[in-house]
């Protein structure tokens, strides 16, 4: 038996992205633990499918994995640091971004249709100039030659046999599986598994674009009932799955929760300091249930009503996603608070570990996760995380946060101020995360996946009574 993982998504993504977001930092992530997994007695195996999405061709993981770390920087290298904002006039931004600014969401679709066409850089450049904007060159991202370059021109497709498994660990509502593909994939006894990674689509189709709600409500409907079984590392995120089906009135498969997964405690070393003034952490993609616009009014109250020890810098660590246009024009009006909130875009792996290294602490305000990655990557960076108390967020957090509710703006202002008032509430937390917290490791969410699916006999999931087999 050969468990085959489907990088499909991972392929299609990296072909006009830089850098990895929660849901592909996960699928990466395990993909690579599950391919050094191989040597334990698992037969793992690596596939996408043809363009027209009716047959499998094999991938040369090795080859990939590679070029997404370099393309990334997901390999440990010297930090070039962020630069420190200079001394401005209130109106003026700081360079960290203004680079941002110059790239509205306007510019960055036709960008990324040059790259898609294969265009190079520099004419990308002088098009986008003609169009009124000046852009700062920086490290060229990766094209479609890049990525495929890690594959055979003509490969031969894969013939599952019975007992074999196919598993998409990513986006899989994305680009679905067709029906007649299922339907052979059942034919010749193979199995079929998906990640669910939340149900926001279908829950809060006010917070996604238009498409995705129609992609995901296809899933839902039509993919999600024919999976031989369906994996998640969140209790919430099954218990929402289980709601959106049966209110649909679809079949509910076999259900498992795996456990997290992770880069382990990160040691700290003598990084360059990023930012010069005392500042919060903010990681995560800025969209609208990220909760960003709170924490923008939360600053402003801080301003207004400045702790005696002053008040840090907000740096909010991401790439700008969906429907933040509003967002982004408040912080331009706002003249980012006078310096008060910094957005770094995209920072790469060592600019975000000296990130959270030199941080008070972190913040994720989200009103809604499947899990909530960034709090795990704080508290394996030690530092501890002023979180919302939704969804999935404190099974995320454990006992090493602290949570404020979301949609109470005076709550959050409250628990927040008290952490930048008295640090040693803060200096206490960490101390806790240091002696309590255990890091979560990609390798055991991987081997947790391949022991359940190959019903190896010593492999005991802790599963509550409602998420047993249907």
């Amino acid at each position: 038996m050969t468990v085959w993982l489907d990088v499909d998504d991972l392929i299609r993504f990296f072909q006009t992205a830089k850098r990895p977001t929660g849901i592909q930092r996960f699928s990466f992530e395990v993909c690579a633990a599950a391919a050094r997994l191989s040597g334990e007695g698992y037969e793992v195996g690596f596939c996408r499918r043809n363009d027209f999405g009716t047959r499998l061709l094999p991938v040369n993981f090795a080859n990939l994995e590679a070029r997404i770390r370099t393309m990334s920087d997901l390999l440990p290298q010297t930090l070039a640091p962020v630069p420190a904002p200079e001394p401005a006039p209130a109106a003026q931004p700081s360079r960290l971004f203004s680079v941002v600014r110059r790239l509205p969401l306007a510019y960055r679709l036709p960008l990324g249709e040059l790259y898609r066409a294969g265009i190079s850089g520099g004419l990308a450049l002088k098009t986008l100039a003609k169009a009124g904007l000046s852009v700062a060159r920086s490290a060229p991202r990766p094209t479609p030659t890049t990525i495929n370059a890690a594959f055979e021109p003509d490969p031969k497709p894969l013939k599952l046999q019975p007992g074999d498994w196919l598993i998409n660990l990513g986006a899989s509502w994305e680009r679905p599986y067709s029906p007649a593909f299922l339907a052979n994939l059942a034919s010749v006894g193979a199995h079929f598994g998906l990640f669910a990674h939340d149900m926001i689509p279908d829950l809060f189709p006010e917070w996604c674009t238009s498409s995705m709600v129609r992609d995901f409500s296809l899933w839902l409907d039509e993919t999600i009932p024919q999976a031989s079984r369906v994996f998640a590392i969140s209790t919430h995120t099954l218990n929402d799955l289980k709601f959106c089906l049966e209110r649909r009135d679809r079949k509910l498969p076999p259900r498992t929760l795996l456990p997290t997964g992770g880069n382990g405690r990160v040691t700290a070393s003598a990084l360059p300091r990023p930012i010069a003034q005392p500042y919060v952490l903010m990681v995560g993609t800025i969209e609208a249930r990220k909760n960003h616009g709170s924490m923008l009014r939360v600053w402003r109250h801080l301003i207004n009503n400045p702790p005696a020890n002053g008040v840090p810098v907000l740096v909010f660590a991401g790439k700008s996603g969906w429907l933040t246009s509003d967002l982004m024009q408040q912080l331009e009006n706002a003249s980012h608070l006078g310096g008060k909130i910094l957005f770094v875009d995209q920072p790469s792996e060592t600019q975000l570990a000296a990130l959270y290294q030199h941080c008070l602490f972190t913040l994720y305000p989200s009103l809604y996760e499947g899990w909530g990655l960034p709090v795990t990557e704080s508290l394996c960076h030690g530092k501890p995380v002023a979180a919302s108390s939704s969804s999935a967020i404190p099974e995320a957090g454990g006992g090493f946060c602290c949570y404020f509710d979301p949609d109470n703006l005076t709550d959050a202002q409250e628990k927040i101020r008290l952490w930048i008032e008295q640090p040693e509430l803060v200096a206490t937390m960490a101390a806790r995360i240091a002696a309590e917290f255990t890091p979560p490791l990609w390798q055991n969410t991987a081997r947790a996946l391949l022991k359940h699916i190959t019903a190896k006999a010593d492999f005991h999931l802790a599963v509550s009574a409602d998420l047993a087999e249907a």
